[in-house]
Parts: C-alpha cells; structure tokens; sequence
C-alpha cells in the first residue's frame, strides 16, 4: 500500500511540476510578445522621427542654398570673405 501511495505521491508531484513549467513558459511567452510589440512601435515612432527630421533638414539646406545663391549674386566679394572666413575657422578647429 505504502508504495501505491508513493507512487501517486510521485505523479502528482510530476503534474503539478509540469502545470507551474507550463503556467512559467505561457508567461515568459506573453512576455516576450508585449516585449516584441514594444519594439515594434518604437521602431516606427523612431522611423517617423528621422523622416520628419530628413524633410526638416531637407528645407533647411534648400533655403540656404538659395540664400547664398542670392548673395553671391548681388554681393559676390562679401560671399567670397565670408567663405574665406569660415573656411579659416574651420581649418583653425580641424587642426586644434
């Protein structure tokens, strides 16, 4: 009798064992799955950002191009010091 009793001491033992093992990976699952859907919209939040700033960049870049070529053509000697001045500068800060 005793051993009947062990062994079905054992058994149940093992379901319980297997239910918390199941129950443990069901979770890390879930987990990993929020996790992941985290990333995710971080990612596109991240995307979204860098075309916002690229466009910004973008208008930027296009509205000083257009202010030098306004400047080299109706001040062209003033553009040429200011060029040869920042040049300067930034050869003085490449070499420090």
């Amino acid at each position: 009798m005793a051993s009947s009793e062990t062994s079905e001491n054992v058994r149940s033992a093992s379901h319980d064992l297997t239910d918390k093992a199941v129950d443990a990976g069901m979770r890390a699952m879930d987990s990993l799955e929020r996790t992941a859907a985290n990333l995710q919209d971080t990612g596109e939040r991240l995307a979204s950002k860098g075309a916002e700033l690229g466009d910004g960049m973008q208008k930027v870049a296009k509205n000083f191009s257009n202010a030098v070529d306004k400047s080299v053509a109706e001040q062209p000697l003033t553009t040429l010091g200011m060029a040869v001045a920042a040049g300067f500068i930034l050869g003085a800060i490449w070499k420090a």
